[in-house]
């Protein structure tokens, strides 16, 4: 509930503040005042001016959620001072935020007023296509790397494979010196990913997915005595991530998202040259470049941004459905159950996920509509509301 009151209490914020934003015309306040000190610089240096003073005003915004939460919400639910950071540390923080953002702003609105002075249109064309090349770029390293900052991993040989493990990896075909075990960090979410793309990819399973992270019991705190899965269970947790590589759903998922990316982009094209949209936030005919993009982002694109969200959620919900049916008809239904009950009794979560949180905020279906969905499978004549599908 804790959570619950600061997420509404930041929505009512963002809210009051953006109308105080249009009514009091607070960002056409910030121009007149960098226009003021600066009225014989050119249109570059006016941007990098009200920029800066866009990222203070912006990180001022969060003052009033900050002091409702140390002075009223932590009291209130008796947060344990020494597990949250204080008042005056975060106020802090937010300085430093203030300062460094300056250090991003500054070189980015350079760039971006010198690219749309040159061609407006094409702008949103280089910007997609720099964002499609950083993906390929981050899964092509991934492929080779892997995710450092979740843990160290090393090569597993065949010889420390069990039989059911490598029998999945045969069915495949994939490449067994493309296999890693990651010792993670901190003991977080059992999971297996197959990252990279092309010619560069490597299937990664973390070491708390194993049974007992694969160590001697001797050498585990008693809480995660039992934890993991078994050799049969992990077999078809593996068939299961070798499914999506297998129907390309990692492809897919980055073009659905990118294509959704450009229609943004088009949008803000389109939308940031209208006056209207200007002198509904009170600015005149000359207005700094880069406000364009935010009044758009913020007022216009919710509407696209809450339909563009449910449809990439909905397809990445059935993408784990479409695993799922892929490591049945392999014959692994039963481990695979079996696998997501015992993660399932390890993690001790609520087992209950209202449908209507699901379909607007989580990329997976829950553990238990997994269950229902492997059920039906094997049995045709098995009912599963289309509700909990949706």
């Amino acid at each position: 509930m804790h959570s619950v009151w600061l997420l509404l209490t930041g929505y009512v914020c963002d809210a009051f503040f953006s109308i105080m934003d249009l009514y009091f015309g607070i960002l056409a306040g910030i121009w007149n005042v960098c226009v003021s000190w600066y009225s014989h610089a050119d249109l570059v240096w006016l941007n990098m001016a009200f920029m800066s003073l866009f990222t203070i005003y912006m990180v001022l915004r969060l003052l009033p959620q900050l002091f409702y939460e140390k002075l009223s919400l932590d009291p209130d639910y008796n947060v344990d001072p020494e597990k949250t950071p204080p008042l005056m540390g975060l106020l802090c923080t937010l300085a430093f935020v203030a300062v460094f953002l300056q250090l991003i702003v500054i070189p980015v609105t350079v760039i971006f007023v010198y690219i749309e002075q040159n061609t407006h249109w094409l702008f949103s064309v280089v910007v997609w296509v720099f964002l499609l090349l950083v993906t390929i770029l981050v899964m092509a390293l991934m492929g080779f790397f892997g995710v450092p900052c979740l843990g160290r991993s090393y090569k597993m040989e065949q010889e420390v494979m069990d039989d059911e493990l490598l029998s999945v990896l045969g069915r495949f075909n994939f490449r067994l010196d493309r296999i890693h075990l990651v010792h993670t960090f901190h003991v977080g979410r059992p999971t297996a990913w197959v990252l990279g793309c092309c010619c560069c990819l490597r299937l990664d399973i973390h070491d708390n997915l194993k049974f007992n992270r694969g160590l001697a019991v001797d050498d585990l705190p008693s809480t995660h005595v039992g934890s993991g899965l078994g050799e049969e269970e992990l077999a078809a947790f593996v068939a299961h991530q070798l499914a999506h590589w297998k129907m390309r759903h990692v492809p897919k998922a980055v073009v659905l998202i990118h294509l959704i990316l450009l229609i943004y982009l088009i949008i803000f094209s389109y939308a940031s040259t209208l006056n209207t949209l200007y002198k509904a936030a009170d600015f005149t005919d000359f207005y700094p470049q880069m406000i364009g993009y935010w009044l758009v982002y913020k007022y216009l694109l919710p509407p696209v941004h809450l339909i563009a969200t449910w449809i990439v959620l909905y397809f990445l919900r059935h993408f784990e459905y479409h695993a799922d049916s892929y490591t049945y008809h392999m014959g692994y239904g039963s481990p695979m159950k079996k696998a997501l009950l015992k993660l399932f009794a390890d993690s001790f979560v609520y087992p209950y996920i209202d449908h209507a949180y699901l379909m607007w905020h989580l990329t997976q279906p829950s553990t238990i509509q997994r269950i229902l969905h492997l059920q039906q499978l094997e049995n045709i004549n098995l009912r599963v509301s289309m509700i909990s599908l949706i």
